[in-house]
């Protein structure tokens, strides 16, 4: 199955627009895929609610319209990426009230409330700056809910500076602590194309990282363009469906109703 579980809408502050979520499948159908998950943002912060998604009850509907009209084309399941859920008792209680088939769990935001793309890293200790991450995505595995733990390499796509460029190679203990919670919680870890568009030009994560998971006994895994526009849905299937059969894994893990399936890769 070619699949593609991470991509957002113009319903994403971050997104082209206008990319209606109809639109947004008629892409993937195009693109040959089978199974996609719509995931538009909904990010929490430590100083105000929730404000990364548009109208996320809109979404919602707009995804399950779209899954019933190309329902003989392609499968589409009814996603969020849910932004920080450990740090606002109020994203417990929208997983709650919500029917959704996944929940991608991402830390895009420090203690203070700042995304990690605009931290200023020329004039951070990089260091201190990556042990805080760790520590803020363990609390998020500990809190839990949602299915998915999202590009774990998130802030390598943006450290670099100067002779500076970003690693986790010397931080391999940390990473082992994200994906022993990753594996007992029972999360699947993603594998995700964005940085194909940056520095890095690779999927991501690194691919010692999903070695080591997979080592460690780690399943479920999940793949991701991390589309934030028509023209991108798909990205990177290939490069991460080699580097997953590299590491072992034959099949991507699905969640429908927040159930995990797995499916073989494409």
């Amino acid at each position: 199955m070619r699949v593609d579980l991470h991509m957002h809408t113009d319903y994403s502050v971050d997104a082209a627009s206008p990319q209606p979520v109809a639109d947004k499948v008629r892409a993937c159908v195009d693109a040959g895929l089978d199974i996609i998950g719509i995931t538009d943002h909904w990010d929490y912060f430590r100083t105000h609610g929730p404000s990364e998604n548009r109208d996320v009850e809109a979404c919602l509907r707009d995804i399950r319209a779209a899954g019933r009209a190309f329902a003989d084309e392609i499968e589409v399941l009814t996603g969020i990426e849910i932004g920080e859920p450990h740090v606002d008792p109020a994203a417990d209680e929208f997983l709650r009230t919500h029917e959704l088939d996944m929940v991608i769990g991402s830390l895009h935001v420090m203690p203070n409330d700042l995304d990690i793309y605009f931290h200023d890293f020329a004039s951070l200790d990089c260091d201190a700056f990556l042990q805080e991450y760790f520590d803020q995505v363990l609390e998020m595995e500990a809190h839990g809910g949602f299915d998915v733990l999202a590009h774990i390499d998130y802030p390598l796509r943006v450290m670099k500076h100067g002779d500076y460029v970003p690693s986790f190679d010397q931080y391999m203990d940390r990473v082992e602590q994200v994906l022993r919670a990753c594996i007992d919680h029972g999360y699947a870890l993603e594998l995700n194309a964005a940085g194909l568009g940056g520095w890095m030009k690779k999927v991501g994560p690194p691919q010692n990282i999903l070695y080591e998971y997979r080592r460690m006994g780690g399943e479920r895994i999940s793949i991701g363009s991390d589309s934030h526009t028509l023209d991108t849905v798909g990205r990177g299937f290939d490069e991460c469906a080699a580097n997953a059969r590299a590491a072992g894994f034959t099949s991507v893990t699905v969640f429908r109703g927040r159930q995990p399936v797995p499916v073989a890769l494409g």
